[in-house]
C-alpha cells in the first residue's frame, strides 16, 4: 500500500471504531445493568444477580406481556416467510413494466414513517373492531414484515443460476417440484435472513402497536408504560433480555452466510 494511503486508511479505522463504541456501549451498559440485584439501576451495579428476570418472569404483567409478543411474533414470522417468499418470486419473474410499481408498493411499509402507517392501520381496523386483538396484532406486524422478506429473498434471487431450474423442468420435474428441491433450497440464505428480520421486526415494534392497543399488551407497550412512572431495573432486564434474543438470531444470520449466499439442493 502507498505511504499517502495509510493515514487515510488509519483514520477511517479509528471512525469505524468510534462509530461502532457509540452504537454498542450503550447496549452494552444497559446489559450490565440488567444484572443489578439492587432496588435501583446504577452503573456499575453495587450487587449482581439474576433477580430482575426472575422478576419479569415471576410477574404475571410482564409474563403475560412477553408471551403476546413471542405469540404474535411466531405466528406473523412464518405467514411473512410464505407471502413475501411467493411475493419475491413473482417480482423477481414478473412482467417488466408491472415490477417496479409493484415493488414500490409491496416494500412501501419499510419507508413509510411507522406513525403515519399506524394511524392508517388504526383507522381500517376500528370500524372493524379489529383494533386491541391479537388477530389486529397480527396483521399489522405482517404490513411490516413481509417487505423484510421481499428484500432479503429478493436479494438472492439476484445470485440464483435460472439454468438449475431449467435443468430440472429437462428432466421432468414440474414447476411446483423444481422450485421445491431446486430454487428454495438455493436461496435459503435470504429466507433465513427474512425469518430473522421478521421476528425481530414483530417482536421489537412498538408505534404501529401503540395504535391499536387499549387493554392487551406487548412488550415494548409494557416498557413504556412502566417508564411512564418510574425507572424500574425490571425494564433493564427485559430490555437485556430482548438484546439477547436480538443478537442470538443476528448470529444465526451472519452463521448462515448472510442473504446472498447459496444453500445446498435438499
Amino acid at each position: 500500500m502507498p505511504d499517502n494511503k495509510r493515514p487515510l486508511g488509519l483514520i477511517v479505522s479509528v471512525v469505524a471504531v468510534l462509530v461502532m463504541a457509540f452504537l454498542i456501549l450503550p447496549q452494552l451498559i444497559l446489559l450490565v445493568q440488567s444484572f443489578t440485584a439492587e432496588d435501583y439501576l446504577s452503573f456499575p451495579p453495587r450487587a449482581y444477580g439474576l433477580r430482575w428476570y426472575a422478576f419479569i418472569f415471576e410477574d404475571p404483567t410482564w409474563r403475560k406481556a412477553l408471551g403476546t409478543s413471542l405469540l404474535v411474533a411466531g405466528v406473523v414470522t412464518p405467514l411473512a416467510l410464505v407471502f413475501g417468499t411467493a411475493a419475491a418470486i413473482g417480482l423477481d419473474r414478473g412482467p417488466v413494466l408491472v415490477r417496479k410499481a409493484m415493488r414500490t408498493a409491496l416494500v412501501s411499509p419499510m419507508v413509510l414513517p411507522h406513525v403515519v402507517l399506524g394511524m392508517a392501520i388504526y383507522r381500517v381496523f376500528l370500524p372493524l373492531r379489529f383494533d386491541d386483538t391479537l388477530g389486529g396484532f397480527m396483521a399489522a406486524h405482517l404490513v411490516l414484515c413481509i417487505p423484510y422478506v421481499i428484500v432479503t429473498v429478493g436479494a438472492s434471487l439476484q445470485a440464483f443460476d435460472r439454468t438449475l431450474e431449467q435443468a430440472a423442468a429437462s428432466l421432468g420435474a414440474p414447476l411446483g417440484v423444481a422450485l421445491w428441491r431446486v430454487t428454495l433450497p438455493l436461496i435459503r440464505p435470504g429466507i433465513v435472513g427474512g425469518a430473522v428480520f421478521a421476528f425481530i421486526t414483530s417482536f421489537d415494534e412498538f408505534i404501529v402497536t401503540y395504535f391499536l392497543a387499549s387493554r392487551q399488551t406487548t412488550a415494548p407497550i409494557q416498557i413504556f408504560s412502566s417508564l411512564s412512572y418510574q425507572l424500574e431495573p425490571s425494564i433493564a432486564a427485559v430490555s437485556g433480555l430482548t438484546l439477547v434474543i436480538t443478537a442470538a438470531l443476528s448470529g444465526v444470520l451472519i452463521l448462515r452466510g448472510g442473504m446472498t449466499g447459496k444453500g445446498a439442493i435438499a
